[in-house]
């Protein structure tokens, strides 16, 4: 009885120990060649985290090469409407999905995670077909191309100074994402692509050269030392438009109110903030409202008033530099 007992347990810790990860795991390269696909090996504790992070290693195949920047991709998403375009996934989670979004990758696909008990942990492995998300990228280039040359005539065909600026950046986001999937094909298969008629670089041009003929009149009330009219200034034209004393196409308002708030911790002090925006076209038509409020503190009411405006002086430059960009982008809509 004691023999078999110890045979028997003997068995069990063998099974236990022999967990091995199938074939297509261990050598991918006899199953997806890499002249015919991009794989991407994934591991985690449940199926869905070794989706992503084949996702994510399959992202970071491609990011090596892509030099658009994020927030030009994400606002070509915000303007396109090639946005309900979706992917045919291995839906695991809508985690995977955010990611594969968020990455820009298209047709990936994903093997049945397994199970391997040695090391406690599910594998899978993600994969491209090169050529046929090759075509599927060059088709999707055709139409953006299409799109690009129908805002540049839009632009030419334009005197109105606003519409010419948003026509061009447009086209120049439009571009930018055509340039990314340009990017793309070079991993995918080297040499092959959509020609442009205009390039990203050359539209980027054009796009900024419509903008300076955008000029702005800065109106505030109740601005100590002018710090938010300089920050407004800075926001404007860092995004490319020009600021003049009169006779603008479109007008900027601000008002700021600060007021004590009488709190006990003392020797602290203590002030409440708040700051509206709001611009206008020479119609007085709002084409952009905002507020913003807090709360700041220090040790004594001067340095707490200092804080408060350092406070909206940052939210013009991310909150209101976004949001006035997203004006031009969405001016159609």
């Amino acid at each position: 009885m004691k023999r078999v007992l110890i045979l028997l347990l003997t068995l069990i810790l063998i099974w236990s120990c022999s967990g091995s990860l199938p074939d297509w795991y261990n050598n991918r390269e006899e199953y997806f060649p890499e002249k015919d696909y991009i794989a991407s090996k994934g591991w985690g504790a449940t199926p869905e985290k070794a989706i992503e992070q084949a996702t994510i290693n399959m992202a970071q195949t491609f990011s090596k090469n892509i030099t658009v920047e994020k927030n030009i991709l994400e606002r070509y998403e915000s303007i396109s409407d090639m946005k309900n375009i979706t992917e045919k996934f291995y839906e695991y989670s809508e985690e995977t999905a955010r990611l594969i979004s968020d990455q820009n990758l298209i047709n990936i696909l994903f093997v049945e995670p397994v199970w391997d008990r040695k090391s406690k942990s599910f594998y899978t492995l993600g994969y491209m077909k090169r050529s046929e998300t090759a075509l599927i990228l060059m088709d999707r280039m055709k139409r953006e191309q299409e799109n690009i040359e129908y805002y540049v005539r839009m632009a030419f065909g334009t005197n109105n100074a606003i519409e010419k600026f948003h026509y061009y950046t447009i086209a120049w986001l439009t571009a930018g994402r055509n340039k990314m999937m340009q990017e793309q094909l070079d991993v995918l298969v080297p040499g092959i692509g959509v020609k442009s008629i205009y390039t990203f670089a050359e539209l980027a041009e054009s796009k900024n050269k419509a903008a300076k003929d955008i000029h702005f009149v800065i109106s505030v009330e109740g601005d100590m030392h002018d710090r938010v009219n300089q920050a407004i200034q800075t926001a404007i034209n860092g995004a490319g438009f020009n600021t003049v004393e009169k006779n603008a196409l479109l007008g900027l308002r601000a008002k700021t109110l600060i007021k004590n708030i009488d709190i006990d911790q003392k020797p602290l002090s203590f002030v409440s903030w708040e700051l509206q925006l709001s611009m206008t076209n020479r119609q007085n038509v709002i084409g952009l409202s905002m507020m913003e409020e807090g709360r700041e503190g220090s040790t004594n009411t001067e340095n707490a008033i200092m804080h408060a405006y350092e406070s909206m002086q940052e939210f013009i430059n991310t909150e209101f530099q976004i949001r006035l960009m997203d004006y031009f982008d969405t001016l159609e809509k």
